[in-house]
Order: structure tokens, then C-alpha cells, then sequence
């Protein structure tokens, strides 16, 4: 079953694409949450109106992005944990704590999600963090774990 996206859908495309399902997921996943609808030739027209509205979107949104990466690499983000003499930590941090110290400190709210770690971080120190911004975007952050209560 062909179907436009109306908005964007992971792992599928963006708000205008034409794409290729399975019947069952278009008709019971897809357009009961408004999320596609049946491509006809009258919405093809409409799927190029969209796809030039997300373009336009997508520009502005990169300009926004770079301010933003600016913004976070100009910065460096502390974050407090307990850890032993070694400087090992009891716990670890992962991106929920890097994501809330940024909201905290630079006032910048991200997605947890965006924050793409291999493993926690388990020692004290500095480390620098990958940041998705926007799809073709992403900042470094300096993250320091901090002796802390």
C-alpha cells in the first residue's frame, strides 16, 4: 500500500514522502493516528506541498541548530557523583543526568535520546559528549563528573 507521510515517522520518512507499507500497518497504525494518508493523485499533489514546506523548515532549523551548537561547545557542564579514593564512581551517569545538567545549568532542554552514549560514565573526570542536534548536526560537550555529594 503506497501512503503520504503527514508527519515525520521514524524509521519510515518525513512529512511528504511517499512510501511503500504493509497494508495492516497502514490501515491500523499509520492513518487511525493521522500520521499517513492513502496515496491518491489528488494528495500526490499535496505531498509535494509538504515535502517543499519541510525543506523551508528543515533550513531554518539548521540556522537555529548552529547557534545551538555554538552555544554548547562554548560551555562546559559539571555534574557532581559520589566516588571512592580512586576516583571510581558508586554509580555512574548516563545521558538522563548529562541531558538534566544541561537543562540545569545552560538552560538548553534536550532529549536524553539525543545524547548517544556508548556505556556511562563510571569515573571522575572529563569527557567530551556527542550531541545530535539536527540530523546533519552535532555539537561536543564537555561533560566534568565532579567529586560531589
Amino acid at each position: 500500500m503506497k501512503v503520504i507521510l503527514k508527519q515525520d515517522v521514524d524509521n519510515l520518512g518525513g512529512a511528504g514522502d511517499v512510501v511503500d507499507v504493509a497494508d495492516g500497518y497502514g490501515n491500523n497504525y499509520l492513518m487511525p493516528r493521522n500520521l499517513a494518508m492513502r496515496a491518491t493523485r489528488g494528495a500526490l499533489a499535496d505531498a509535494d506541498a509538504m515535502r517543499a514546506a519541510r525543506g523551508k523548515r528543515e533550513a531554518r532549523n539548521l540556522g537555529e541548530a548552529q547557534q545551538l551548537k555554538a552555544r554548547l561547545e562554548a560551555k562546559q557542564v559539571s555534574i557532581p557523583a559520589k566516588a571512592g579514593e580512586d576516583g571510581t564512581l558508586y554509580g555512574s551517569v548516563g545521558n538522563t543526568a548529562v541531558a538534566a545538567a544541561v537543562n540545569q545549568q545552560l538552560g538548553v532542554p534536550i532529549d536524553r535520546r539525543r545524547i548517544p552514549l556508548e556505556r556511562p560514565f563510571k569515573e571522575l573526570g572529563e569527557h567530551e559528549v556527542p550531541v545530535r542536534i539536527h540530523p546533519e548536526l552535532t555539537a561536543t560537550l564537555r561533560v566534568a563528573i565532579v567529586r560531589g555529594t
